[in-house]
């Protein structure tokens, strides 16, 4: 009899257990966000479906909090009609706010009302650089709110990077496993484990990014050519042609992207492209092995950058200028509004820094901002006071195209010789330490004849560096040996899904100066040894 009551407690206990567990997931719940109420100068009232559209994104959470379209374009003028709005639309919850600006300082009013009734007002001050950064805020607040999700802070082991010895420590680095000087070994284990080259690809890439792209567990690598963008895997060591998107032949594709935009899952393919003197970037979605357009005609340039004060990774954008090649102060954060991407908050930065050169670099709670100008790494402040440049050549490519700069007023002179803008190399910010500070991954390109001929963009051979601030300058932590190619691009991906990162790198091959016409695609990986030290 005891036996009996026993089992019953212990089934009774599982079936409260199991409801309890149902009753904290719950169901999934919906929102409708509604363009927010705009008290500023009519400069301004682009935020009003700008705020919409990123609070939207910001407040997704797949299987809890998904969104509902609506067709209601009016602002609630208080919380009767809110009610009243609220069931009109098919949704558990409706948000909506104001945004008040007054000169350089923000105020968000945002409410949060159930479909039961229940408002969740949030009120909250702030800058119009910090304008995205409060609008995260709010967007966690209602989460919690809603799903009582807390913040998990967890103290993570402290780690060291042990690399593969197909990479050289600069004496004056971090300290790591070993110590080799650079200055005397450039020469590597051909049949080294820990580094993977590919089959030679009969093509000169321009760029190159990977991750998996149509949801089915498997990393694409995505190769861009002049105007064709190829879709590969990497399958029992070669890598395995899966589609080609052509674009017409009169484009040049500049730089590609990976970043899942519409927070559906699946990445958008985000391709820099030009003609002439037209910008014409595109997206690509690839699922079931095929490339479809999502957007295209994009009229700007444009370039994914994590940015500060979260440093989540965020589309960019910028235009030609009306009579240089950039114009100063023209760089912005891009959201999508009415089928089309829209200029949403400008970002401040240093002289010479475009959509294409710079990057900010996390050092504790603060960070600098680096730009590669003429091939050389400038370090800035936060608040874009110079501190450094290299002396070395980083970040250089010969991915470029001419172009005419003008007296306002005057028109193209028929005997002026246009100028040449080359695209700069990823500048990549990682923390494999997971450290405060972070470094600086980028490519160091080396060639004598382009020391001497600004337009020999043709580098024979080069290295990946990464770099870390010391105080002074940025400084090597540690090298690639010697690569023999023009390095054209490259990431940290797991290509061979172990669930580990590895140093992936693009590059073109030199057959030399009369052979520039065949140069072939060779696709390099390193394994990034790392251990947990408790």
């Amino acid at each position: 009899m005891l036996s009996c009551l026993k089992k019953l407690i212990i089934l009774l206990g599982a079936y409260l257990l199991i409801l309890n567990l149902a009753y904290a997931q719950g169901p999934v719940k919906t929102f409708s966000v509604l363009p927010f109420k705009i008290n500023a100068p009519s400069e301004y009232e682009y935020l009003s479906t700008a705020a919409q559209t990123m609070l939207a994104t910001r407040l997704t959470w797949s299987n809890h909090f998904e969104p509902v379209n609506t067709d209601i374009h009016s602002v609630p003028q208080n919380l009767a009609q809110a009610k009243s709005l609220i069931q009109k639309v098919n949704t558990d919850y409706l948000i909506y706010g104001t945004l008040t600006i007054i000169g350089n300082k923000c105020n968000l009013s945002v409410h949060a009302l159930s479909k039961t009734g229940q408002d969740m007002p949030i009120n909250l001050e702030t800058n119009l650089d910090g304008l995205i950064a409060g609008l995260e805020t709010v967007a966690k607040t209602i989460n919690q709110k809603i799903f009582f999700k807390p913040e998990v802070k967890k103290n993570k082991p402290k780690q060291t990077v042990v690399l593969n010895s197909e990479f050289v420590y600069n004496e004056t680095g971090q300290p790591g496993s070993f110590y080799l000087n650079p200055e005397f070994s450039f020469a590597g284990n051909m049949h080294n484990p820990n580094k993977w080259r590919s089959q030679t690809l009969p093509f000169a890439a321009v760029g190159m990014v990977a991750g998996d792209a149509d949801k089915d567990g498997q990393v694409e690598i995505f190769i861009l050519e002049k105007n064709k963008v190829h879709a590969y895997r990497r399958v029992k060591g070669l890598l395995k042609p899966l589609a080609t998107y052509e674009t017409p032949f009169t484009y040049q594709c500049l730089n590609i992207n990976l970043l899942d935009l519409n927070k559906d899952g699946y990445p958008e393919i985000i391709v820099s492209a030009r003609q002439d003197l037209s910008i014409h970037s595109f997206m690509l979605n690839f699922k079931n092995n095929h490339f479809k357009v999502v957007q295209d005609n994009i009229p700007y340039f444009l370039n994914v950058i994590k940015t500060p004060p979260y440093f989540l990774p965020t589309l960019i954008g910028q235009k030609f200028g009306l009579h240089r090649l950039f114009d100063p102060d023209s760089v912005y954060e891009l959201v999508k509004m009415h089928g089309s991407y829209q200029p949403a908050r400008h970002l401040s930065l240093p002289p010479h820094a475009n959509v294409f050169n710079f990057t900010y670099l996390p050092q504790g709670k603060d960070y600098k901002i680096i730009v590669n100008h003429n091939d050389h790494l400038y370090v800035y402040t936060s608040t874009k006071g110079l501190l450094a440049k290299t002396e070395e050549m980083y970040a250089a490519t010969n991915i470029g195209f001419s172009y005419y700069e003008t007296t306002p007023g005057l028109g193209v002179s028929k005997t002026m010789e246009p100028y040449m803008y080359y695209i700069s190399a990823r500048l990549i910010p990682i923390n494999l330490t997971k450290e405060e500070n972070f470094q600086l991954l980028v490519s160091r390109p080396i060639s004598i004849s382009s020391q001497f001929f600004a337009r020999y963009r043709n580098f024979p051979q080069g290295e990946m560096h990464c770099l870390f601030w010391d105080g002074v300058g940025l400084n090597l932590l540690w090298k690639t040996r010697r690569i023999k190619g023009s390095i054209m691009d490259y990431g940290l991906y797991d290509l061979n899904g172990d669930g580990k990162k590895e140093l992936v790198v693009c590059i073109n091959t030199y057959p030399g100066a009369t052979g520039l016409s065949h140069k072939r695609t060779i696709i390099i990986s390193y394994t990034l040894h790392q251990k947990t030290v408790q």
